[in-house]
Formats: structure tokens, C-alpha cells, sequence
């Protein structure tokens, strides 16, 4: 499964529920977490993805809590890329702002 896959559909149902620059941390709709079957191999796979990604120095999973935290580099990544990716609708722009900030990934 693509990187996109995963992504795009996690941050188009997420809300920052903390936010200062460097560490976020996001909730997600219940709705998806329980459409998505296997939440343990989800969280695997997101903390592979996350292993790709320069930007992010931790990342810690709440499956049970809908919510994952997040420190990354505010010189890899700009603050603001948060909140124009959670706030995006527009899936495709999603996967270019995404693509221009986490060019580790590929998509």
C-alpha cells in the first residue's frame, strides 16, 4: 500500500489538538480509526513511514486515544505546512503540499 494510502486520508480526517513549533500532536475522527481494519499494523506502518521521514525525531502512537504526537525539525519542516495540511480538503493538493515538504517520501 502507498505511502498516500495512509496519509492523505489520516491527515484529511485529523485536527491539531496541540500545536507548538517543533512538536504537534493530532487527533483523529473515530470514524476512520474504526473503518480501518488491523489498528496495530497501522501503527506500524506509520512509524515505518515516519523512520523515512529526516523531519520527524519522535513520533508517539495513541491508537486507543485516536491521537499521535509528533517532534520534528522546524528546520525541515515549517510550522505552518500543519496547518495547511490538516486543513486541506482538496485531496490531490494534499498529496502535493505533502510531497513538497516530505520529499522523503514517495508517493
Amino acid at each position: 500500500m502507498a505511502v498516500s494510502d495512509y496519509l492523505v486520508p489520516l491527515l484529511e480526517e485529523a485536527e491539531i489538538a496541540h500545536h507548538i513549533p517543533g512538536r504537534i500532536r493530532l487527533r483523529f475522527n473515530y470514524s476512520i480509526l474504526a473503518m480501518l481494519p488491523k489498528l496495530n499494523d497501522l501503527g506500524n506502518e506509520i512509524l515505518r513511514i515516519a523512520d523515512q521521514v529526516k523531519a520527524f525525531n519522535d513520533i508517539r502512537l495513541n491508537l486507543h486515544a485516536g491521537s499521535v504526537t509528533i517532534q520534528y525539525d522546524t528546520d525541515l519542516l515549517p510550522p505552518d505546512f500543519w496547518e495547511e495540511a490538516v486543513g486541506e480538503k482538496n485531496i490531490e493538493h494534499l498529496r502535493q503540499t505533502a510531497q513538497r515538504f516530505l520529499p522523503d517520501l514517495k508517493f
